[in-house]
């Protein structure tokens, strides 16, 4: 069983994009492909971890357990067995978590540090500047720069920064320009970008962990193109992307440049941004939390055949 559950995990994580690309394609809705890419990133993450405990806890088959793979890594310096397969296969299951674990945590901290020091020198330049957020808004920046420029920090509160050009856009595209920033700010982006991508930094040579930041970052501008349309409507966000394409910004920031902004004007051309269809999300969200689970029964069931 723990051999089928690796081997689900290992087909969901070589192939899951492909299919999650594929519904990217065909679903409307950039919540429910989100929905798609957390849940399988989660399913396969999990499913890898209960197949090594199952290898390391297999019962009365052996005389150890999980807590003790300590003693099994003395056993194998000063063997007086051969170790079984399973024992060799969950010792290196646990290895390869320990080691990815170890560099996500290292990869988050990283990224935290950066974010820090970016939002602690807007932050500066806030206090400088007098500006001061209303009650329930985020900090507004305005910058000096020639380029129009507009994106988000996390934060406590959280911040948008603007260049101070940006004030000769028409009212309705400043507007969804700080919509559609608010937007990454109010549904916590910032974090869920940090996280896959310390996942694809810890465990670079998957296709879904390492697709999974790009994939990610598009979705949530799409989130965030949806909420800012139904606030301003769609000439305005297309508008402001056309206007803000290509702008610079700080690596830990969220853009309204952000994402791929030529699929982002096919979307809002082609489909209704504002739509939500929480059947799709449910049934793209448990079929992703399903799928290794799904596919290790099956490649046991056909191994026992």
């Amino acid at each position: 069983m723990a051999l089928a559950l690796i081997a689900g995990a290992v087909v969901a994580a070589w192939w899951g994009p492909a299919a999650l690309r594929f519904c990217f394609r065909h679903v409307a809705d950039p919540v429910a492909v989100l929905l798609g890419w957390l849940g399988l990133l989660i399913a396969v993450t999990a499913t890898f971890g209960l197949a090594v405990a199952l290898l390391l806890a297999p019962g009365a088959a052996h005389d150890w357990a999980l807590h003790d793979l300590a003693r099994l890594c003395l056993h194998w310096v000063h063997p007086s067995r051969p170790p079984a397969l399973d024992e060799v296969l969950g010792a290196t299951g646990a290895l390869l978590i320990l080691t990815a674990l170890t560099k996500f945590a290292a990869s988050c901290v990283r990224r935290a540090r950066t974010a820090y020091r970016a939002r602690r020198a807007h932050a500066d330049l806030l206090t400088l500047s007098g500006e001061t957020a209303a009650p329930g808004d985020s900090a507004v920046l305005w910058i000096p720069h020639p380029t129009p420029m507009a994106y988000s920090l996390a934060g406590a509160g959280g911040m948008t920064v603007l260049a101070s050009c940006t004030r000769d856009l028409p009212a309705d595209q400043l507007a969804a320009v700080l919509s559609h920033e608010r937007a990454h700010l109010r549904e916590r982006h910032h974090l869920l970008v940090s996280a896959v991508e310390g996942l694809a930094s810890a465990v670079p040579w998957l296709p879904l962990t390492r697709e999974a930041p790009a994939a990610v970052r598009l979705l949530i501008e799409l989130r965030a193109d949806a909420a800012a349309v139904r606030e301003c409507g769609q000439a305005a966000v297309r508008g402001a992307l056309l206007s803000f394409a290509g702008a610079p910004h700080p690596p830990s920031a969220l853009s309204m440049a952000g994402g791929d902004v030529g699929i982002r004007l096919q979307r809002l051309q082609s489909r209704t941004p504002h739509g939500r269809h929480l059947a799709t999300r449910a049934a793209l969200g448990f079929a992703a939390l399903l799928a290794p689970v799904g596919i290790g029964t099956l490649a046991g069931v056909i191994t026992c055949l």
